[in-house]
């Protein structure tokens, strides 16, 4: 598919642009300003993907902790490529990659909306997914990268009475790249704050810890495998207080995740193989998925812990902290990994980043202030909604009493839990309602925000109330583990 460019709004001259980062938020910006007529150059601290070989195996990405880890890349994620980078969704599927609406698989056709097509997501591993952005963007003539290389730091012009301009990007080895604009596209553990301190620059931050640890492992489908498996995309619970979640995979894979909180001795002991698997089999509803006749394993157990909620804010009460500089995806902000919302805020802080330097390139102030006015109230929603949900789950599983000042919010997360997810297979329009939600096909923090829709929760949320607690599927999972370790005894 050829992709139409688009021009520039109102900036005459090209500034020299500089993306820190070629992961999914550094290759859709690198992509949406070379279709606007504005090359970038990507600098990127890991090796370019081999050829002809399993990205999934083979792409070493050091630098990006969680790539070998499932993602949800969202119907969010899908209709934000639809509309500005479609090209991407079509080697995306010539890579083998499904675009699955499964809310209106699970209800009947004659109950379907027009809208309902919005809820269409993409069952994919990061490292395909990502695969088909770099692909993209090597494409296009504008995009020039820099790879393997390290930033080390930004160079600045001072003027007195304003904030420091950036100049240039500073490389390991002692190289520098001239840069008018810089894409902080760094992640979670972006540098860019460290090294703005140094300058003596401050940014301001919320924060909040996820006191969550995962661990995952991939399997693949076997040729004769009989269980539906779109069903993987269900699979979810809690057992002797771990909870499992199933992802799908694209090519016929899969993974398996467990998650908790990082002090859990027991759950620690699942980095290791014979622990995972002895845990994966003890559950019921699990236990299908990881028998060899129906998935083998592709690798061993993916690890992932420190998680943050981070929201970061360059631009406070109308005035940029540092000129020339706009931090995208999760630069900006982070949320827990678990609720799949990264990629889509990815693609949206990146293609608005493009359009914000196409429009106020030559105006680095104005530039700053028309991302966060375009952004920022989104961040902090989702910021917001991330750390809310990761706040009712440790007070639930540490027995914690629920302050005063968080009470109201908490019942509001419990009426989300209780009264919409419960009911996703039970009333049609908190299924709509759920899946606006976790597809971030809205706002994130609207879900209640329809009066009748809120009746019906509340009317749900009371035969929840009524059925009682769902039993553990696997109440003695914990002995199990333990149980598992070589040379153990019982």
């Amino acid at each position: 598919m050829t992709q139409a460019r688009a021009t520039t709004d109102d900036t005459l001259d090209h500034p020299r642009i500089v993306i820190l980062g070629g992961g999914v938020a550094g290759l859709a910006a690198a992509i949406a300003l070379a279709r606007r007529g504005l090359p970038a150059t990507v600098v990127e601290r890991d090796p370019a993907p081999p050829d002809d070989r399993d990205p999934f195996m083979e792409w070493r990405r050091r630098g990006v902790p969680q790539f070998r880890l499932p993602h949800g890349f969202s119907a969010r994620t899908r209709n934000l490529l639809a509309e500005h980078a479609p090209d991407v969704l079509d080697r995306l599927r010539a890579g083998g990659i499904e675009v699955i609406n499964l809310f209106k698989r699970l209800i009947p056709e004659e109950l379907w909306r027009p809208s309902d097509d919005d809820f269409a997501n993409l069952w994919a591993r990061r490292a395909a997914f990502e695969l088909a952005l770099r692909r993209t963007a090597e494409a296009e003539a504008g995009v020039t990268f820099e790879c393997p290389a390290v930033a080390t730091g930004l160079s600045f012009l001072r003027t007195p009475g304003e904030p420091p301009r950036v100049t240039g990007v500073r490389l390991a080895g002692g190289g520098e790249l001239p840069a008018d604009v810089v894409l902080d596209c760094g992640g979670q553990r972006t540098p860019m704050p460290r090294w703005l301190a140094a300058e003596g620059v401050r940014v301001g931050a919320d924060v909040q810890d996820c006191q969550t640890v995962y661990f995952s492992r991939y399997y693949r489908f076997t040729p004769g495998c009989d269980l539906p498996k779109t069903a993987v995309a269900t699979l979810r619970g809690e057992a002797d207080g771990i909870s499992y979640i199933g992802f799908p995979g694209d090519n016929d894979t899969f993974a398996i995740c467990f998650e908790g909180p990082p002090a859990d001795e027991d759950l620690r002991l699942l980095r290791n193989t014979w622990a995972f698997e002895a845990a994966a089999c003890a559950i019921p509803d699990v236990a299908p998925w990881v028998d060899p006749s129906n998935g083998v394993p592709l690798d061993g157990v993916q690890i992932m812990g420190g998680h943050h909620n981070v929201r970061r804010r360059y631009v406070e009460d109308g005035e940029p902290a540092v000129l020339g500089l706009l931090p995208v995806g999760d630069s900006l902000c982070t949320t827990n990994p678990a609720y799949g919302w990264g990629a889509a805020m990815a693609l949206t802080y990146a293609f608005t980043a493009a359009a914000c330097i196409g429009r106020h390139g030559g105006d680095p102030a104005a530039m700053a202030v028309a991302y966060e006015d375009a952004v920022g109230r989104e961040a902090d929603a989702v910021y917001r909604e991330s750390a809310a949900m990761d706040r009712a789950r440790i007070y639930r599983i540490t027995g914690q009493d629920v302050p005063e000042h968080d009470r109201a919010e908490m019942e509001r997360q419990r009426l989300i839990a209780e009264g919409v997810a419960s009911g996703v297979l039970l009333d049609v329009e908190l299924g709509r309602a759920f899946n606006r939600r976790v597809n971030l096909v809205g706002p994130a923090d609207a879900v209640l925000g329809d009066s009748e829709l809120a009746v019906r929760a509340r009317e749900r949320r009371k035969d929840f109330e009524a059925d009682g607690t769902p039993t553990a599927t696997a109440p003695g999972l914990r002995k199990v583990i333990r149980a598992a370790r070589p040379g153990a005894t019982v």
